[in-house]
């Protein structure tokens, strides 16, 4: 007879192993909990950037972006008009006081001058024939003087040796003939006064002329000497040892008197000019010290002006350089300046947040001394500067914090980091 025989159950591993993915799970729910504590995000350590809180001097300082410019600049200009014959050098070039930078071209102005020559040389002729006949007038009127006083001489002898014969009782001098020449000895001496008198009118007559005629070839001598200026001027000259800046002509143009030509600037005479935001302008005065920086060398300098005009949110700021310029330094040149404005000891500061606000108040992530935590914390910040800000309250010396964007977890209370 057949015996049945029971077959014995399997044991159900699969829900042992339910069993313990439910204890895992659960366990690492805790562990988790225990070890992020009340964090709500998750962040990669290496998304951002922290700083640790320093307490020390601080120096406040402003940054702006700049160029050098010539301290000495000369414009140069066409003191006469022409069209534009020849270009002696082009813009960048060094040049030399008094040498070509441009040529012109004005007939009339050629014309001008032999005009002038002419018109000098024909007032010369004819003043110097007129002197010719200056001085014959001089001399008949010396002669005249001198007729009228022989005359009157020989009147005076003929009435002495009248008067004498009267006296001696000589009848042949009438009373009217000794009268009559004594009237002739009257009008013979006014006559002399007379002569002697249109000699000096002539003399001053003369004498006015000739300076007149002195006037007249000065006047022209510098209408002559205007002219060949002007014609010499059709080569316009570099006014002082430089860099020409630049070139406003070009071969064929037309240029008025007074036109612009270019400007010349002395190379090793510079200055620096730098923009600053407009709202850190307000501590910026003049006779602050400044470091400049050409990417190759720092230049000392102080502040020699601030521009009271603002552009486009900046304000421009002049620099007198102290230093020696270095061989890279030249006119354009991309600078960066940095302003000195102040030093603040025992101060709390830490690197710029991206998101910090001069004495404004702001929620940054403080950093635990594990760096696996952040607490968002309520930090008031005060006086800026170029890479610092300083803290007066919400956080303490050796602290550290994230300084670069939160946006991705602003809204979180405290983040965990993980690597």
């Amino acid at each position: 007879m057949d015996i049945t025989i029971e077959e014995q159950k399997k044991f159900n591993w699969r829900y042992v192993k339910i069993a313990l993915a439910a204890v895992v799970i659960i366990s690492g729910a805790w562990w988790l909990k225990s070890y992020f504590g009340q964090a709500t995000a998750l962040v990669d350590s290496t998304d951002v950037r922290t700083a640790k809180v320093q307490n020390g001097q601080f120096q406040v300082s402003v940054r702006g972006m700049g160029v050098l410019k010539p301290k000495e600049v000369i414009w140069v200009a066409s003191e006469v008009a022409g069209r534009v014959e020849k270009v002696f050098v082009k813009a960048g070039a060094v040049v030399e006081k008094g040498q070509p930078i441009v040529k012109l071209n004005n007939p009339k102005l050629s014309l001008v001058l032999a005009n002038a020559q002419a018109k000098l040389e024909k007032t010369i002729a004819e003043n110097t024939a007129q002197y010719a006949q200056f001085e014959s007038d001089l001399l008949d009127a010396e002669a005249a003087v001198k007729r009228a006083k022989m005359t009157h001489q020989g009147n005076e002898l003929e009435l002495n040796a009248q008067r004498k014969l009267r006296e001696m009782g000589n009848s042949s001098v009438s009373q009217i003939k000794f009268k009559r020449t004594e009237f002739t000895v009257q009008s013979s001496k006014l006559d002399h006064e007379l002569q002697k008198q249109r000699l000096e009118k002539l003399k001053l007559n003369i004498e006015a002329q000739k300076l007149a005629h002195k006037a007249q070839q000065q006047t022209l001598q510098q209408e002559l000497a205007r002219a060949q200026e002007q014609l010499d001027n059709l080569y316009v000259r570099a006014a002082m040892d430089g860099v020409l800046q630049s070139m406003d002509l070009e071969l064929g143009q037309d240029v008025a008197e007074g036109g612009s030509v270019g400007k010349i600037a002395n190379p090793r005479s510079l200055i620096a000019e730098i923009d600053v935001q407009e709202l850190q302008i307000k501590d910026v005065t003049p006779g602050l010290g400044v470091t400049i920086d050409t990417r190759k060398s720092q230049i000392q300098g102080v502040v020699s002006r601030v521009s009271p005009q603002v552009e486009k949110g900046l304000v421009a700021v002049e620099v007198d350089l102290i230093d020696a310029l270095p061989s890279e330094a030249r006119p354009e040149l991309s600078i960066e300046g940095v302003i000195n404005i102040t030093d603040k000891p025992n101060t709390l500061f830490v690197a710029k947040p991206a998101f910090a606000e001069e004495y404004q108040s702001a929620k940054i992530f403080r950093v635990d001394s594990k760096g696996n935590i952040a607490q968002a914390v309520q930090v008031r910040f005060g006086q800026s500067s170029v890479n610092f800000i300083e803290i007066t309250e919400g956080l303490n010396n050796g602290d550290t914090v994230i300084i670069s964007a939160t946006d991705n977890f602003a809204n979180n209370e405290k983040i965990f980091l993980h690597n």
